[in-house]
């Protein structure tokens, strides 16, 4: 009781207002400027505790509410009409998780604040909380147990001209400087409050100069890269079929190919069209696997006749063959006694050429979970622990950044909840692709935030390549990004409907494009190197005091 009971003296009311703010200031809704106010808050909670245990209850009380407030959606979309059940356990888990893990930066800090009370640099706790904060973002970005979803640079997608640095720093420089502004904050809230400035005080407004300049600043930086219309451009089309993704695989097969068809065709009506896009797993069945055969013909003949390539998004079946490596985790037919794989794929299908001519990407970052159980390769017997009944949870990593090409240019395709990785989709670009393809379902979250917040978050993608997106989605949000961030065409959810735009492929690379997130990787090796030194002088302080006794 005295533990609960000192966690709430410091005030539930700011602990829980903090973290709400913290989550509003996420899309969909345009409250950028709360990040502010909540790191700036945060920090202040995190430097008044007494002991680590306050610090780490603290700190899980604030990300929890930030969880209940912008990742909530993920448990909720489980009330949906014919939704599975694990979704809303699958939800719930995600929030806790995320909230216990948001606590190791909080100990990070306030043990870096502990040690540095008695340095001749005052405030060094607050010059690296920044580097504390995006090295720890960048964190979650790593290994395959991540959900880089509420990274702070998300919050200001809509205000895309403070983030045209993203060509350089990529996505982990805007949190850098959101961190910035929010330490000026506190530094100057605390002055205040401790009698320092007042309100004649021409200090306070000096500093409070300072903060708005730095808040501006980013407005004034103009990319030298050239992203005016190139020579060539190129006429995509997308077909947003709003498929409810729960009834969608139990399906009639021949019913929705049709349907599929009926929008294709009125898009090929267009033969100036170099591409059409469907969305991920927009085949709920293996399209490349000889007893679909059918449907596959249904749809090449189409293809075959508007002349257009289709981009669609499909599980795909791989049978490993006797000479080939198998995985350690790999699936077993029980009656032949072959190994297969089954993955979640985009697959290019080019007009009159034969089916072993697709071009096949295999997704690579599946959402622990629920596409797949995380390091499973090595711990086996977790592949089959969770199964859902709508074709998720079996998928294997792909292995390859494979790039597609139409009309000598090159593009890649993030499917899903790969366009959330900044250094990830870069990958390719280094590699040349010239534009990228998002496909994706998201009709599992229907009206709900995570929709808006996926589609807002492709825009540091384009600004950080420089490079057009096309995004195609399953119930929407279906749109084009152009390289500085605009969005064009965007559909409404839970729409069925077409759309066809004009984008300039590119080839010239980004600074971050080149050499990825090198911000955040300083920030996580100064703080490393400022943890092992704070250790390395703790441990000859006390042998020195034992050598005195």
């Amino acid at each position: 009781m005295r533990y609960i009971n000192s966690i709430f003296s410091f005030n539930a009311l700011i602990l829980c207002i903090t973290g709400i703010i913290f989550g509003l200031s996420f899309p969909p809704v345009n409250f950028h400027y709360l990040i502010f106010l909540s790191l700036a808050s945060y920090i202040s909670i995190i430097i008044h505790c007494d002991t680590y245990t306050q610090v780490a209850g603290k700190s899980f009380i604030i990300f929890l509410f930030a969880g209940l407030t912008g990742i909530s959606w993920i448990a909720l979309s489980g009330f949906r009409e014919g939704a599975d059940w694990f979704i809303i356990i699958g939800g719930l888990f995600t929030i806790f998780f995320h909230t216990i893990f948001y606590i190791i930066p909080s100990l990070l800090f306030f043990f870096i604040y502990k040690n540095t009370q008695n340095i001749k640099i005052k405030y060094l706790y607050l010059i690296l909380f920044p580097f504390i904060w995006v090295g720890f973002e960048y964190l979650q970005t790593l290994g395959q147990i991540n959900f880089p979803w509420l990274i702070v640079a998300y919050t200001q997608t809509y205000n895309i001209d403070k983030i045209q640095i993203s060509d350089i720093t990529g996505m982990f420089g805007v949190s850098f400087w959101i961190c910035i502004i929010s330490v000026s904050i506190n530094y100057v809230i605390s002055l205040y409050r401790n009698g320092k400035y007042n309100l004649k005080s021409y200090k306070l407004y000096i500093f409070l100069f300072l903060i708005v300049t730095v808040y501006l600043l980013p407005s004034f930086y103009k990319s030298d890269y050239k992203t005016e219309v190139s020579e060539k451009s190129l006429n995509v089309g997308i077909i947003q079929p709003n498929i409810n993704p729960w009834k969608k695989w139990g399906a009639r097969f021949k019913e929705l190919n049709l349907d599929y068809i009926t929008q294709f065709n009125e898009l090929a009506k267009d033969s100036s069209l170099s591409l059409i896009v469907l969305p991920e797993t927009a085949f709920p069945f293996y399209l490349r696997y000889e007893y679909y055969d059918d449907q596959y013909i249904m749809f090449k003949k189409e293809i075959d006749s508007s002349g257009i390539p289709l981009l669609t998004g499909s599980p795909d079946l791989y049978i490993y063959k006797n000479n080939e490596p198998i995985p350690s985790d790999a699936r077993k037919f029980n009656e032949s006694g072959d190994f297969y794989d089954v993955f979640n794929s985009a697959l290019l299908i080019k007009p009159h050429e034969p089916k072993d001519s697709i071009v096949i990407y295999n997704k690579i970052k599946l959402v622990a979970g629920s596409e797949r159980m995380p390091y499973q390769e090595k711990l086996t017997f977790l592949r089959d622990l969770i199964k859902w009944g709508v074709g998720l949870s079996a998928f294997q990593n792909g292995r390859d950044t494979v790039l597609f090409e139409i009309e000598n240019t090159k593009f890649n395709t993030a499917i899903c909840y790969e366009s959330v990785f900044p250094a990830f989709v870069s990958e390719f670009v280094k590699r040349g692709s010239e534009f990228i393809v998002i496909i994706t379902n998201d009709g599992w979250w229907g009206d709900l935030p995570g929709t808006y917040q996926h589609n807002q978050y492709a825009v540091f993608r384009s600004i950080e390549n420089r490079r057009w997106i096309v995004r195609c989605a399953n119930t929407g949000i279906s749109c084009f990004i152009s390289p500085e961030g605009k969005i064009f065409d965007e559909t409404k959810i839970n729409e069925k409907i077409s759309i066809k735009g004009k984008i300039y492929p590119l080839s010239e690379l980004t600074f971050y494009t080149k050499y990825g997130d090198w911000l955040a990787e300083i920030c996580l090796y100064i703080i490393l190197l400022t943890v092992f030194s704070i250790l390395i002088m703790k441990v000859s302080k006390k042998l020195f005091l034992k050598k005195l006794h």
